[in-house]
């Protein structure tokens, strides 16, 4: 990370604390003058001083750094070439069980995409062949796309399940669901290839930090019951009760509602009262109806997708088919992208998420960023791309995408929205102190 970026940082601390150069120093042990040269990017910030800031002060080291922008022009390629190089052999009691490759990785996003190959085949479909090694799960979502005859198992109460996936499939994943992968034994005897991608949604290294700090007796007392809508709404509402310290009989005073009757309910109450209810704690109507967990697996068969032309049936440029998709996930979309048109396609595209794409087609395609950079995009390539960078396509073929909200989540959004565009360059690069002398 620049020298520049970590004193900006710095300066954000002594802002967040109310702390003049001069107290930073009697905090600290230096001299005003050393603090005023790293506040003016002419001594760096050495990671003993930032070791006694966060000794000293209540704050993380974390605080002290950014994220590592590794993108050239707001996207980062990985060339099938790459993706070859990184090959490794991964066995299960002693016998070959996957081929892992690794494809595009940005430090700007969550993503952790891997192709792999099932080395194990099976003659049978049961999820209790003994040759199947399952996992133990694992914290990131996964959405993954099938290539070939490939059998996708997976435990959920102890009970193994398996789904035979061919071409064009996919599925979705959550988090620590014990699974596993095997090629599906066939007459032209090819072995079957997945693309899983894993990622973090708005559950983060950063919330996670926050858990961990609060402590397991504590955190699980934060579980809400998103068993269906009608728990969803009571758990959400007894949260925000206690957060307002309203009572049942406070909550009555001021709107004439009694709360315990709403509770003993066996059906959501009326829009209007909802309405009501969020007016009186200060809250949306959205925060007392959270998203329920639609699915803890869901297995997505090509035939039953969804597709559309776009940006419309009288001009088909392209031909979105809809994979996995999950309503609890809502800033997470996967498509396979058919690009129909070689030289014609007029369409730029500039989405709000983090996207992901692979060239899983036979044919190279170029793609032109920000109107005028342009990029190969050979079978087998991967790319990540930024939120909101402005892109094309030239070529005819088929690409997967995967898009993720990440930390730029709708709550996020709404903050940001919030800030006039002066405050938002402020927001993203603070070089100004909260006072003035």
């Amino acid at each position: 990370m620049s020298k520049k970026k970590v004193n900006i940082k710095f300066k954000k601390i002594l802002n967040d604390l109310k702390r003049r150069p001069e107290d930073a120093a009697s905090d600290l042990g230096l001299t005003k003058k050393k603090i005023l040269e790293i506040l003016d990017g002419k001594r760096k910030l050495e990671f003993d001083l930032i070791e006694k800031a966060v000794e000293k002060w209540p704050v993380n080291y974390n605080e002290f750094f950014s994220v590592q922008d590794d993108t050239k022009h707001g996207y980062k390629i990985f060339k099938n070439r790459a993706s070859n190089s990184t090959e490794r052999k991964m066995y299960r009691a002693g016998y070959p069980y996957y081929l892992y490759k690794d494809t595009v990785m940005s430090k700007v996003s969550t993503f952790r995409p891997e192709w792999i190959q099932q080395l194990k085949v099976v003659k049978d479909s049961n999820p209790n062949n003994i040759g199947v090694r399952y996992n133990n799960g694992h914290f990131l979502h996964q959405f993954t796309y099938f290539i070939g005859p490939v059998n996708f198992y997976y435990k959920i109460k102890n009970k193994k399940k398996v789904a035979k996936m061919n071409t064009g499939d996919s599925m979705y994943i959550s988090p620590y669901i014990p699974h596993s992968f095997t090629t599906r034994k066939n007459k032209k005897n090819i072995l079957g290839n997945i693309l899983a991608l894993t990622y973090a949604d708005k559950l983060n290294t950063e919330s996670l930090n926050e858990f961990s700090a609060i402590g397991y007796k504590l955190t699980k007392r934060f579980n809400l019951n998103l068993k269906n809508k009608l728990n969803a709404f009571k758990s959400s509402l007894l949260y925000h009760l206690n957060n307002s310290s309203i009572s049942n009989q406070n909550f009555y005073e001021l709107s004439g509602i009694k709360i315990q009757e709403i509770f003993k309910k066996k059906k959501l109450p009326e829009t209007n009262v909802i309405n009501k209810i969020a007016n009186i704690l200060k809250i949306n109507t959205r925060d007392l109806m959270p998203p329920i967990q639609d699915h803890y697996v869901r297995i997505q068969k090509y035939n039953k997708n969804r597709s559309w032309y776009y940006p419309s049936i009288k001009k088909k440029e392209f031909l979105f088919v809809e994979l996995t998709n999950l309503a609890h996930l809502p800033m997470s979309k996967a498509f396979e992208l058919n690009i129909l048109k070689d030289n014609k396609n007029t369409t730029e595209f500039s989405i709000p998420t983090h996207q992901y794409l692979y060239n899983i087609g036979s044919t190279k395609i170029e793609i032109t960023f920000d109107k005028k950079i342009k990029q190969k995009f050979d079978p087998g390539d991967s790319i990540y791309i930024k939120p909101n960078l402005i892109y094309k396509f030239k070529g005819k073929g088929k690409i997967l995408i995967l898009r993720i909200g990440g930390s730029v989540s709708s709550d996020a959004l709404y903050h940001l929205s919030w800030l006039s565009k002066n405050n938002l360059k402020r927001l993203l690069n603070d070089n100004k102190p909260w006072f003035n002398k």
